[in-house]
């Protein structure tokens, strides 16, 4: 679940408090998230939330993405920093909410 706290992105834009937004694919994106570790990512015209966290494995930085859905967590690797432009970030999305669909399908739950 994201946090209160958490930047977010919403229409391809990263929404910052007391800040101009950022546009998903500018420099100035790609710059932020070499500083950042985590945001919320909704892509535009779905109701889904995914949470994205920097993780460090094998020496270096990568984003793996979280959803959670019925009790369930499900995730997907991200790639690396350079990889998170706007169109990989919907299919990240959308790959996460077919495991939950297929996860509640499997369960008997939809």
């Amino acid at each position: 679940m994201p946090y209160k706290e958490m930047p977010w992105v919403r229409e391809d834009r990263l929404c910052l408090p007391d800040q101009p937004d950022i546009l998903v694919d500018s420099q100035a994106w790609f710059d932020w998230l070499r500083q950042s570790d985590a945001f919320c990512y909704q892509p535009p015209g779905s109701s889904d939330r995914v949470t994205l966290r920097r993780e460090k494995r094998r020496r270096q930085f990568y984003w793996y993405a979280y959803l959670k859905s019925d009790r369930k967590l499900h995730n997907a690797y991200a790639g690396k920093t350079e990889r998170l432009t706007a169109s990989h970030l919907r299919q990240v999305c959308a790959l996460l909410s077919a495991k939950a669909r297929q996860y509640r399908a499997a369960a008997g739950k939809g």
